[in-house]
Parts: C-alpha cells; sequence; structure tokens
C-alpha cells in the first residue's frame, strides 16, 4: 500500500504543477514554441533547489543503473530508484530526458508487479500516461521522438491496459496519425486499426470508420513497404503489420459485406463524391473489383471517373463494361485508356490493348482488332494472346478471304497460333495455341486439292482480302 500512496502523491503534485504551469502561461504572436515555451516557464533545468535534484538525480540513477543489472528483479533496487526519480520528475521536468525513458521502465514494472491487484495496477498505469503526458509536454518537439511519435506510444499502453475506454486512446492515436502520417511507426498503425474496431464497438460509431482507416493506414503502409523496399529488416515490420491488418479486417469487410453496406448508401447518395471514391479504395483494397453482379464498385467507379478521369480509371471501366458484355461502353473506355496512358507505363499500356483488341474483334472491326493486338506487343513482346486474337481473326475471315476456291486464310490463321506458342512464356497460353492449331489442320486442303491447283506444300502465297499477308500453303 505504500507504492500506491507514493503514486498518488506524485499524481497530485503532477496536477498541481501543471495546474500551476498553466496559469502562468502567456501569450504573444512571436512566443517560442509551445516546448520551449513550457520549459522557459520553470526555474531552471534543475529546478528551484538544484542542489537537492542534483542529489536525487544522482541517487535514482545509481539505483536504476543496478536495479538494471540485476535484470530488472530486484525490487528494492527499483524501489529506491522511483523514491528520488519521483522528486525530480515534479521538481525538475526537463532535468533529463532519459529520467522519461526510465520512469516508462519502472511504471510497466510496477504494472507488471500488481497485476493480481487492481486498484494499485490502475494507479501505476495512470502513472505511465502521466510520464507520457510530461515527455509530450515538455520534449514533444526532439527530432527523433516527436509528439506525435510519443502520442502514440501513450495510446497503445492506454489501449493495453484499458481497452474498455476507446473514447481515451482512439482520438489519441488519431491525432498520432494524422500529426506522423507516412512517419508513424508500424505498430502504431497496427493498434491504431484494432483501437477503430474497439471504437466502433464501444462507441456505436459508423462502421465506415474501420474501413476509411483501414484504407489510410495501408495507404501508409504501402508507402513505406516501397521506401524500405531494399531493406529487409524494416519492411518486413511493415509487411507483418499490414498482414495482421488483413487478417482483422476480413473478419467484417467481405466482398459480400462491403456490397451489403456500401450498396444501398450509394443508391440513396448517387452524387456524393467522396463517398463514391471511398466506395472505390474499399472495394480495390480488398480485392472486390470482380464484373459479376458488383454494380455497387462499378457505379462507384464510373462516378470518380466522369468527375476525376484517370488513365488508370478508363482501363478499369473498360476492362469492367468489357465483363458486363457492353462492348460500346468498353470500346469507349479503353480508348481514352490507349490514348492517355504513359508508353512507361507498358504493362498496363499493352493490357489496355489487348482488351480493345477484344472489343474491336467482338464490333467487327477485323483491321482495328489487328491494328490493336500489334500495339500490344509494342508494350508486352511476350503477350502470345495477341497473336491468338489475330489466328481467330483470320479463321473467322475463312469464307470470304479464298483463293481458287480454298479457305487460305486458314494458313496465314496457323502462323499467328505458331507465333503465340513460340512466344508467349505461359502455359496458359501454349496449350491454346496448340489446341487451335490441331483444328485449324483439320481444315487444310488435300494434296490433291493443291496439285489441281498447281499449288505445293511449302510455297509462298499471299493472303488478299483484308488480311494482305504472305504465307506458306500447307496440307492437311
Amino acid at each position: 500500500m505504500n507504492k500506491l500512496k507514493l503514486v498518488i502523491a506524485s499524481l497530485a503534485m503532477f496536477m498541481f504543477i501543471s495546474v500551476s504551469a498553466q496559469e502562468t502561461a502567456a501569450t504573444s504572436s512571436n512566443e517560442p514554441n509551445k516546448f520551449e515555451k513550457n520549459r522557459s516557464e520553470l526555474a531552471g533545468k534543475y529546478g528551484a533547489d538544484s542542489a537537492k535534484c542534483v542529489m536525487e538525480l544522482s541517487l535514482y540513477r545509481e539505483f536504476y543503473k543496478q536495479w538494471k543489472a540485476s535484470k530488472y528483479v530486484e525490487d528494492n533496487l527499483v524501489d529506491q530508484s522511483f523514491k528520488s526519480w519521483t522528486y525530480c520528475f515534479h521538481a525538475a521536468p526537463i532535468a533529463s530526458k532519459n529520467m522519461y525513458i526510465h520512469g516508462e521502465r519502472m511504471a510497466k514494472h510496477y504494472i507488471k508487479a500488481n497485476k493480481e491487484n487492481p486498484e494499485v495496477k490502475q494507479a501505476w498505469v495512470d502513472t505511465l500516461m502521466m510520464v507520457y503526458d510530461q515527455r509530450i509536454k515538455y520534449y514533444g518537439d526532439d527530432k527523433k521522438k516527436p509528439e506525435g511519435v510519443l502520442l502514440g506510444r501513450k495510446a497503445q499502453f492506454c489501449l493495453k491496459y484499458e481497452k474498455d475506454s476507446a473514447n481515451l486512446y482512439y482520438p489519441a492515436f488519431r491525432k498520432s496519425f494524422e500529426m506522423m502520417g507516412n512517419n508513424s511507426e508500424e505498430l502504431t498503425l497496427y493498434y491504431y486499426f484494432i483501437a477503430s474496431i474497439y471504437y466502433v464497438k464501444q462507441t456505436g460509431a459508423e462502421r465506415d470508420l474501420i474501413l476509411e482507416n483501414y484504407v489510410e493506414i495501408q495507404d501508409v503502409i504501402a508507402y513505406n513497404m516501397n521506401k524500405y523496399a531494399d531493406n529487409a529488416k524494416v519492411y518486413g515490420r511493415y509487411e507483418k503489420v499490414s498482414n495482421n491488418i488483413e487478417k482483422n479486417v476480413k473478419k467484417f469487410a467481405t466482398c459480400e459485406k462491403l456490397i451489403q453496406l456500401y450498396g444501398p448508401k450509394l443508391e440513396k447518395n448517387p452524387n456524393d463524391l467522396k463517398l463514391a471514391k471511398n466506395i472505390v479504395k474499399f472495394f480495390e483494397a480488398r480485392k472486390c473489383t470482380k464484373n459479376d453482379t458488383n454494380d455497387t464498385y462499378f457505379n462507384a467507379l464510373a462516378k470518380v471517373h466522369a468527375a476525376e478521369p484517370t488513365p488508370e480509371s478508363a482501363l478499369s471501366m473498360g476492362n469492367m463494361a468489357l465483363g458486363r458484355g457492353d462492348a460500346t461502353r468498353a470500346m469507349a473506355y479503353l480508348e481514352e485508356a490507349t490514348k492517355t496512358l504513359s508508353d512507361s507505363n507498358a504493362l498496363k499500356k499493352g493490357s489496355a490493348y489487348l482488351l480493345l483488341a477484344e472489343v474491336y474483334r467482338s464490333k467487327g472491326k477485323l483491321a482495328a482488332s489487328r491494328s490493336a493486338a500489334y500495339s500490344v506487343l509494342k508494350y508486352k513482346p511476350n503477350e502470345g494472346m495477341a497473336y491468338i486474337i489475330i489466328g481467330d481473326l483470320y479463321t473467322s475471315s475463312a469464307a470470304k478471304c479464298t483463293s481458287q476456291g480454298l479457305r487460305v486464310s486458314y494458313w496465314a490463321a496457323y502462323d499467328k497460333y505458331k507465333q503465340a506458342l513460340n512466344l508467349s512464356k505461359e502455359e496458359k497460353i501454349k496449350n491454346i495455341a496448340r489446341k487451335k492449331m490441331a483444328v485449324i489442320k483439320k481444315s487444310f486442303p488435300e494434296n490433291q486439292d493443291l496439285f489441281m491447283r498447281n499449288l505445293k506444300e511449302g510455297q509462298t502465297i499471299k493472303v488478299e482480302c483484308w488480311i494482305n499477308e504472305e504465307t506458306k500453303v500447307r496440307a492437311r
């Protein structure tokens, strides 16, 4: 109980000093920053009684050093250290920055030691919070551990020891995130997300809050994973946090639940651009962008694209429209994407041309489809599907593109399937090419048909019609 009295006395002294400091604060347009101002209010680095402070500072450090040497197990040493530490903490709050690091360690020690005594444990939790509050007050401008970082760490401990008080720690997490942004510590990001869940459950706040924070947090994680791509240790920490967040968000943010949650909202507010943007972010982050029956994402993306079009959104809209069988709409979006995507973004531009080739083929625009397919190869040289499409175009033209009664376009189609087989690195595309080559061989003329037309197998021949390409004569 002596420890409890000591903690309570410390809290009382701290509250008195805090109130006194607030009462004496001056306001000026040219005043220093709030941390410098707080420090300037004090009598000096070692307080009003500098001799006593120096002595107590020396005692606390010596006992702390011995406690550390004992691997933090000698209770009498930490008790002695804390007694002197308490005086310095209140009488001379800027005497030592390490005083706050050591105070945190001692407070956590007492929290653990009193885990079976809720009243005493809570007093020590309050002391730990007090340590962070005062460190923020006087050293919140520290470059290595600024206010935003300290606030995030304080919030972590508050969540750990007072889980049912989300109304206390959630605002601290939010403020920390707003202050630090991309410089947020990875553990703070994780617990900020967990705090969002508790906050919604405990206060009845809108569930959207969890998803909005999820997207913002993952954006910061993605930024840091990209920044530290060459630093395996740091990269791994952010990756682990991202994976753990994903495990938690899956519980209530499945694609079906997202559609159930946001579908009615979008229908009710069709002109709400902010809502549409959030839906696009949520659905893309959760990979809920499939074409089948996903009107919510499709309509939200259409709204965002209409207001703030980008080459990427044009590509996405074209892809989804094509999947829905709306070739006319898909063609417009994909033509926009191929025109606006940068050549440096080769993979996406190649993908856009590939989809456009499919659309043109479905619309009967054969020459345009072939041209788009050849454009694919400019940006994705190993995309065998481009040759598959051209081969299919030639096959579909067999009845029209003939010579001496022979469907010579089959020979040209065979060339393209063979090129797809030789070019592609994907086994799936190779198998498609093999099957099409096997099928088309059955449509080749027999040797006697060639003989009657004065043709020889292997002979070069030009396929006229719209194809206008040379190929080789082939027999069945």
